[in-house]
């Protein structure tokens, strides 16, 4: 099965148990997916989600609440292959391939799943690897968060706020805010996760 759908909710209505999400990298990247990811834990409460990832962004990841592992990659494509086996042991019935190059479409077909998502601009001939294949209509003029957004839009849940989830640890904020109050000001500052302002 082959679908260019705007619309894949009548074809997802397996209850899906096993999900893979393949975005490795970069660090700015992963971050654009995460509210795709609270996207899937909507649609599929009771599924158990990983999420496939290069090894120096994992730490990120594995504070993500809606997230039930994460898989770490080393680099290089030996590091890519050497996981090949153990992703098809883990027997995931959807993957949804938000790099959408060559690499990560081969990864998604490699893990034997019976479905596998990614984006029509997706590079690489990287679609020939998808049974689903979601329209990213001018993808040069979206933001990347719009772009992962495609998948929560496809799955009819596109009408829900993008969340950007990624608890930060008392012993952490602490010492964020601590560095934060001997800069001098004005200062501009870009966090991902929970507010520290109020408390400073």
């Amino acid at each position: 099965m082959r679908l260019t759908n705007d619309d894949l909710r009548l074809a997802l209505m397996p209850n899906f148990r096993r999900i893979l999400i393949i975005k490795p990298s970069s660090m700015g990247d992963v971050v654009h997916a995460l509210p795709t990811l609270s996207a899937l834990r909507r649609t599929f409460p009771s599924a158990s989600i990983t999420w496939l990832v290069k090894r120096q962004w994992a730490g990120l990841l594995e504070r993500a609440e809606e997230l039930d592992r994460v898989w770490p990659v080393a680099p290089g494509f030996g590091g890519w292959l050497s996981q090949v086996p153990r992703l098809r042991e883990a027997n995931f019935d959807l993957v949804v391939d938000l790099q959408g190059l060559f690499r990560s479409g081969l990864m998604a077909f490699a893990t034997g799943a019976l479905r596998r998502i990614g984006l029509s601009s997706a590079r690489e001939g990287a679609t020939w690897f998808y049974t689903d294949i979601i329209p990213d209509r001018d993808p040069n003029q979206r933001h990347a968060v719009d772009r992962c957004w495609r998948v929560a839009e496809a799955l009819g849940v596109g009408d829900s706020p993008k969340v950007f989830r990624i608890p930060l640890p008392e012993a952490e904020r602490a010492w964020a805010i601590q560095r934060l109050r001997t800069l001098p000001r004005p200062w501009l500052m870009v966090g991902v996760g929970e507010a520290l302002v109020d408390s400073i």
